[in-house]
């Protein structure tokens, strides 16, 4: 979002629609907003050459592809971060989904969507939990096949924070997922 000092409001509106980001986005001042356009890291993708980097030590191999999108970019680290660069993480070993996120969110729904799996996968399980606390709950009854990168988890409560992992069915519990956060809408 611009910096426009001629929309900018107290209450952090601009003209006829008010804005749900941080005020110090639209503050003119100086030192607020740098950037004249935000974008969300779903809506990035990289464009240069496809490239990847083997591990000094564990020989794994992380690869980041051209047209690949930032959010699953980011996802990658995390898991490198998480579990090391190794067999849990590495683009050609066994590893949970990569890019795991939200898609349609209702009051009792969501739509979990994936992608980023191995070669070798023989399906997911999908677990909830209340951000809160509590314990993870497996939501399908059989592995999801590796044909299917999407699944609508039902039954949730209204205007509730919740946690999803997806996880790669033929793999070691060692092995560090991502976990989405989200809320339900309220009623």
């Amino acid at each position: 979002m611009a910096c426009n000092c001629t929309k900018c409001s107290v209450k952090c509106s601009c003209a006829d629609t008010a804005i749900t980001n941080a005020c110090t986005y639209t503050d003119c001042s100086v030192g607020s907003e740098r950037c004249s356009d935000v974008q969300c890291a779903e809506c990035v993708s990289y464009c240069g050459t496809s490239f990847q980097i083997n591990g000094k030590t564990s020989g794994a191999t992380i690869e980041i592809s051209k047209g690949e999108r930032l959010d699953s970019i980011i996802q990658k680290y995390a898991n490198i971060l998480a579990n090391g660069l190794g067999d849990c993480s590495s683009s050609d070993g066994q590893h949970n989904p990569f890019n795991v996120y939200a898609g349609v969110i209702t009051s009792s729904t969501v739509n979990v969507l994936w992608d980023g799996i191995w070669s070798s996968s023989t399906g997911f399980n999908i677990y909830i939990a209340p951000q809160s606390g509590g314990a993870w709950v497996l939501q399908n009854i059989s592995p999801i096949a590796t044909t299917i990168s999407n699944y609508t988890i039902t039954n949730l409560s209204a205007g509730t924070a919740y946690k999803v992992k997806v996880l790669d069915n033929g793999i070691s519990n060692s092995c560090l997922p991502i976990e989405i956060l989200f809320s339900t809408l309220a009623v």
